[in-house]
């Protein structure tokens, strides 16, 4: 059975993340840019959101018994395969995934200007995540 107090505290994560991710909008690009703390404070809030995607994730997957996925892919792989997103949602997720596996373990620079395009143009992402989860879950 599924944890909703756990889903909850997820999904209140990112909820409380995005309201401050959004206050990028407020900057130009060149500002941005040139704030070192900007730049990680947003990467890292962003990190902790994918984070809490994954988490929730893996979580429902376990817990609805629908596979035992090996990497944070396969965990959203079979959350579209059970229709709990739609398939127009897969495409963005994995790369949600490739970006927190960039930001963690550094495999490629991620630039500033790359950051501030997520933390500017693709917030309602994590917005359409929380909303499946939700309507999923308590059928909202």
């Amino acid at each position: 059975m599924v944890d909703n107090n756990r889903l909850r505290d997820k999904l209140q994560s990112i909820q409380t993340n995005l309201a401050e991710l959004k206050k990028v909008e407020q900057l130009s690009l060149e500002e941005f840019v040139n704030s070192v703390i900007q730049f990680h404070a947003t990467t890292r809030m962003l990190q902790i959101s994918i984070e809490a995607i994954l988490d929730i994730a893996q979580h429902v997957v376990a817990r609805k018994h629908l596979g035992t996925p090996k990497t944070y892919r396969e965990a959203i792989e079979l959350l579209a395969k059970a229709g709990i997103l739609s398939a127009d949602q897969l495409p963005t997720l994995l790369n949600m995934v490739r970006f927190r596996n960039r930001v963690v373990h550094q495999y490629d620079d991620v630039s500033r200007a790359e950051v501030y395009r997520i933390a500017t143009e693709r917030l309602t992402d994590f917005e359409h995540f929380i909303a499946a989860i939700v309507r999923y879950n308590w059928g909202a």
